[in-house]
Order: structure tokens, then C-alpha cells, then sequence
């Protein structure tokens, strides 16, 4: 009996940007002035996603993704598609190619409060038509486990000054952008030690089922993330939490009497939070952002063989 562990990224990640719900008679007593009540913007849903090759890692320019309930049209952005949907719940994303069996996934968006926009991504790794060739393998699921790590950005020195954000007797609106950590820990030649001995073909069938349902693995990378801030008025940025869920699953392949374990680790979700405190030196000036609005380094280091 063979069994072996390795660990590699599940690229399936929601990103839950939080920016509160509602505050109302929100008094600047340096002023003497009382502002309306103020009422976050509705939630923003978002579907987006990587599609590869599942034996070769290739992303395929070529495929079409339909996501059920959606609303405007499905961009494409350095290889990676995104769209918006209408409402929380549950969607189906349809990814097809030409040359390629048709992979179909089932999601679950959960509902959100005013003022906050989530992103599920979805990748996919389709496996050309015929390319699999081995059959009766037993594949069973195992326990899961998770842990949050959080990681807090404070609008303090060089790093993070593009959060040094405040809003007037008016509500103010910035968009920032933010590295986050998304893909693999593992690249694909750890598939193959796993199965060290296996038969040919059983490898390939790995790639295949798990890329259906997790995505391709490779190297773990940083991507850009845009966040709406919107700000109550007589208020600023204390700070923007970043809390990455990491999940680790268990998946077992027995074919012929040997059995193959495969850790599968990685960011299912990350959220974005935003905490506001008054702006007690507030001026009768309109809502103003300090400095460039740079990629806010948001990863690194984040996923470790540690849970």
C-alpha cells in the first residue's frame, strides 16, 4: 500500500469586501455640525477565474464561461474572465472549449449586508477529449480544516499611505488596489512524487478531476484586487483587514489496491473589512485620499505549510 502527502493550492477564493453597513447622525461636534444619515451603497456580486489546460498548465484563450444570473457583459483581463452577477445564492458556471469535455460547477454566493461586494473565483482546468484513459479509480473526500489568518493595513508610512483616506460633511468614495495571494503552493511535479509507482494514466486522472473541481495548480502568485472604500461622511480610515480562510481537504485515489493521498491546501475565501473612527480635525473641505494609489502589498507570506 503506497500513500503520500503533498500540498497545493485549491484556487477557489471569495473575496468579501466589507466596508459597514449604515451610520446615521453622525455629529462632528468640532463643527457643530450633523450630517444626514448615511446608507451604504447595495452589495456588488462578482464571478471570476483562470481557464487552463489541466495536463499542461497552458490557460486556453478560447474558452467560453457563462455564469447563470448574470448581469453585463463577462470580461477578460490578463487571462483571467470576470462578471458580475444580481444577487446572492446559488449559480451555476458552465466552462467549455473547443477539443475539450465541458466542466460544469455548482456555487454558493452568500448574501451580503449594504456596503459590502464579494468575489467568488471559480478557476477551472479542462482536460482535452479522450486524453484520459483509466477507469474504476475510487476517489473519496475527506475531513477538511481551516484557519483564518488576518493580516491589518493601517493607513501609517510608506507602505500603506494610499489608505490615508477621509471624507467632508459628504460621503467619499476611493477605489485601492491590493495584492492578494491566489494559486498553488505546489507545482505539478508534486502530483507525480504522490503517486510515485502508480500506473500510467493514474496521474494524468488526478490532474483531471481535481482541475475540474479546484483549478490548475501551480505556482502560488499575487494579484491585483480593486476595493471600494466608501467612507461615512465625518469619518476616516483607521484601518483595512485582510483575512485570508485557508482550507486543507484530504482527497484519496485507490486504484487496484494501492492508495494515493493527496493534500489539497489553499485560500478558499478572503475578506476585506474597513474600520472607520471619526476625523476630529476635520476642515470644511472636500473628501481627500494622501498618497499615490499604488498596488497595496496585502500577500506575502501568506500561505505557509503551517495551518
Amino acid at each position: 500500500m503506497k500513500s503520500k502527502f503533498f500540498g497545493l493550492n485549491a484556487k477557489l477564493a471569495l473575496a468579501v469586501l466589507a466596508v459597514g453597513a449604515m451610520f446615521t447622525g453622525c455629529y462632528d461636534s468640532e463643527n457643530g455640525d450633523v450630517t444626514k444619515p448615511y446608507v451604504a451603497p447595495d452589495p456588488v456580486y462578482t464571478v471570476s477565474g483562470t481557464v487552463t489546460d489541466a495536463l499542461t498548465g497552458d490557460v486556453i484563450e478560447t474558452a467560453r464561461v457563462t455564469v447563470s444570473d448574470s448581469k453585463g457583459d463577462l470580461e477578460w483581463k490578463a487571462g483571467t474572465y470576470s462578471v458580475q452577477v444580481n444577487s446572492s445564492g446559488s449559480k451555476t458556471v458552465t466552462v467549455e472549449a473547443e477539443g475539450y469535455d465541458k466542466v460544469t460547477r455548482d456555487i454558493t454566493i452568500a448574501p451580503l449586508e449594504k456596503g459590502q461586494a464579494s468575489t467568488t473565483v471559480v478557476n477551472v482546468a479542462l482536460t482535452k477529449t479522450g486524453a484520459i484513459n483509466i477507469n474504476n479509480v475510487k476517489v473519496s473526500v475527506g475531513d477538511s480544516k481551516a484557519a483564518a489568518i488576518p493580516k491589518v493595513l493601517k493607513p501609517e508610512g510608506e507602505e500603506f499611505k494610499g489608505l490615508d483616506l477621509t471624507a467632508d460633511e459628504n460621503e467619499a468614495v476611493f477605489v485601492r488596489n491590493f495584492k492578494v495571494v491566489v494559486g498553488a503552493v505546489t507545482d505539478p511535479e508534486d502530483i507525480e512524487e504522490a503517486f510515485a509507482g502508480a500506473p500510467s494514466g493514474l496521474i494524468d486522472y488526478a490532474k483531471s478531476y481535481l482541475g475540474a473541481l479546484i483549478g490548475m495548480f501551480g505556482k502560488a502568485q499575487q494579484i491585483e484586487v480593486p476595493y471600494t472604500i466608501s467612507i461615512p461622511p465625518y469619518q476616516c480610515v483607521e484601518d483595512v483587514t485582510i483575512t485570508y480562510n485557508i482550507v486543507e481537504t484530504l482527497y484519496t485515489f485507490e486504484y487496484k489496491g494501492d492508495i494515493y493521498n493527496v493534500s489539497v491546501k489553499g485560500v478558499r475565501t478572503y475578506t476585506f473589512s474597513t474600520n472607520f473612527v471619526p476625523n476630529h480635525n476635520f476642515s470644511h473641505t472636500h473628501g481627500h485620499g494622501h498618497g499615490e494609489n499604488g498596488a497595496l502589498n496585502a500577500g506575502g507570506g501568506i500561505l505557509t505549510s503551517e495551518m
